[in-house]
């Protein structure tokens, strides 16, 4: 679960933009290959969307 003081500290986000709805949307690593695109409006976080990533192996 992912509270206002894991995000504060979590240094694996960046921020994508402002939504006059929904607040200051950020990009959350969250696990190994998981993120989150989140919400943070008036301290609160509201997760808007979870994602998992696939590594690729690149062959020459």
């Amino acid at each position: 679960m992912l509270n206002y003081e894991s995000f504060r500290k979590n240094s694996q986000k960046e921020y994508l933009g402002y939504c006059e709805q929904k607040g200051y949307i950020y990009s959350v690593q969250i696990d190994v290959n998981q993120y989150s695109v989140v919400a943070l409006q008036n301290g609160r976080i509201t997760v808007l969307i979870t994602y998992t990533i696939q590594s690729s192996l690149v062959r020459n």
